[in-house]
């Protein structure tokens, strides 16, 4: 079985993190929790890559190869 990479784990987290930032929205539950996942989230997209624009708007786009992220992309 191959070896997870950094991106593919990083892209895992950041998709998760978004999922439960959703959820607490919607449900307008933990407000405390969901400052700190949106903190998570900004820091996560920043290291990755992702622009200010992109991570303000959550439009978290990257390239696939089967299960495997390949590269992320940007508005660059």
């Amino acid at each position: 079985m191959p070896k997870i990479s950094d991106l593919d784990k990083n892209w895992q987290e950041l998709m998760f993190l978004c999922n439960k930032e959703e959820e607490y929205v919607r449900d307008a539950t933990h407000p405390k929790l969901l400052a700190h996942i949106r903190r998570q989230i900004e820091k996560l997209a920043a290291d990755m890559g992702f622009t200010p624009e992109q991570i303000k708007s959550r439009q978290f786009r990257a390239e696939r190869d089967g299960q495997h992220i390949t590269r992320i992309l940007t508005d660059d």
